[in-house]
């Protein structure tokens, strides 16, 4: 994709941008995961997927704050521009010297904002930005949409990461959790009373557990149901999984208890449902 800013845009690249973003998010979050864990710390804790979650997470990255800009004199530690997550790629006219770290804290970030988002208002749903009106500030970008808001998620954690960066006063210590408070609740407006049932339950029987998947994520989500059977397949103690509908599983699994895959399930799907398309 072209360098070419989300405003200026046909709307055939608008929509392949939509998807680059979409693509790029669960690396993203992948490569934040595996940065806390290299750092000692349990990803499954600092990213429970709760508003609160984002203070801890903010102070972390504030004390990485010397990683953020790299050393131009040395060969190849400046991310270079086609490297740069498409959003940034397509909204940021010029950086200053960004490692490659400051992009694996930053992009993760904005991962890790949008699925509190959207574990919060689940009925959000991923859009372009005003796409009618090529006035406005958020024309053809990629956007959370709901409650008659649209949120471009990058906004607050690119600004906070540059100032960062720069050595300025940054974002306030529960300004993320803030934020993200707010959003939710914004994007739930037009949906007060709306009520959505776990994405899985699993209920223990004799010699296996039946699994069931929600209708909507079976129906709207096959591929990565898929995905998911899968990966559960290759977890110790998994010895069969069997399928005998679209939205149910009987797992094998002697060693496992209810919780452990009830629990492993919701995870799995919180990491990866967000940016399913």
């Amino acid at each position: 994709m072209p360098m070419t800013h989300y405003r200026r845009m046909s709307p055939v690249q608008a929509e392949a941008a939509l998807e680059e973003f979409l693509a790029e998010r669960v690396p993203a979050l992948q490569r934040l995961r595996a940065e806390l864990a290299a750092q000692g710390m349990d990803p499954e804790v600092v990213l429970d997927g709760s508003p609160v979650s984002l203070t801890p997470l903010w102070a972390w990255i504030v004390g990485r704050r010397a990683e953020l800009a790299a050393d131009p004199t040395i060969p190849d530690a400046v991310e270079p521009r086609e490297k740069w997550p498409s959003w940034a790629r397509h909204t940021v006219t010029s950086m200053h010297v960004p490692s490659a770290m400051m992009f694996v804290l930053l992009d993760g970030l904005v991962s890790y904002l949008a699925q509190v988002l959207i574990l919060g208002a689940p009925t959000a749903v991923w859009g372009l930005g005003s796409p009618e009106d090529p006035n406005h500030h958020l024309h053809q970008h990629p956007v959370l949409a709901g409650g008659g808001q649209q949120i471009f998620v990058p906004t607050l954690p690119m600004a906070g990461m540059l100032r960062l960066k720069r050595g300025e006063k940054s974002l306030r210590e529960r300004e993320l959790t803030e934020y993200a408070v707010s959003k939710i609740g914004a994007l739930h407006d037009e949906h007060p009373s709306v009520v959505v049932d776990p994405p899985v339950l699993v209920v223990a029987a004799p010699q296996v557990f039946d699994v069931g998947v929600r209708a909507d994520i079976a129906a709207q989500h096959p591929g990565l149901v898929a995905r998911m059977i899968t990966e559960l397949g290759t977890q110790d103690g998994v010895t069969a999984i069997e399928r005998p509908a679209v939205d149910a599983l009987e797992v094998h699994a002697p060693d496992w208890d209810t919780d452990d895959l009830q629990r492993w399930l919701t995870v799995w799907l919180r990491t990866y449902l967000p940016f399913d398309r």
